[in-house]
């Protein structure tokens, strides 16, 4: 064995644990599609599409992708709702997630 050829130690791996890498992402490509559906849909769909963002949340909350789709749909419910006081929650919601992202992206920005 040379310094040149992978060791005996070092194994490739397997399709099941490639399998497990990739799942996330795929998981939240699927999801970020049904979502851009569902925003180009009726008002229930776009309260659906809101509604399976935030069921998704903890396990996508800091994908970028995923937040900025979460802020889009709290502003289309923001747009369908028929009470003052429906559309004043969803925009205070939206308004604190556009404001906690954008810290995010200056902390991250400030670090390169």
């Amino acid at each position: 064995m040379t310094a040149l050829t992978d060791s005996d130690d070092e194994e490739e791996p397997s399709d099941a644990e490639q399998s497990d890498e990739e799942k996330p992402v795929d998981t939240l490509c699927v999801l970020l599609e049904r979502i851009e559906l569902l925003h180009q849909g009726t008002d229930s769909e776009k309260r659906e599409s809101l509604q399976l963002l935030l069921e998704n949340r903890d396990e996508f909350g800091q994908n970028s992708l995923f937040l900025w789709r979460l802020i889009r749909a709290y502003c289309d419910v923001h747009d369908v709702s028929s009470t003052l006081e429906e559309k004043k929650t969803h925009a205070e919601a939206g308004n604190l997630l556009n404001h906690v992202m954008h810290l995010i992206h200056q902390a991250y920005h400030s670090r390169l």
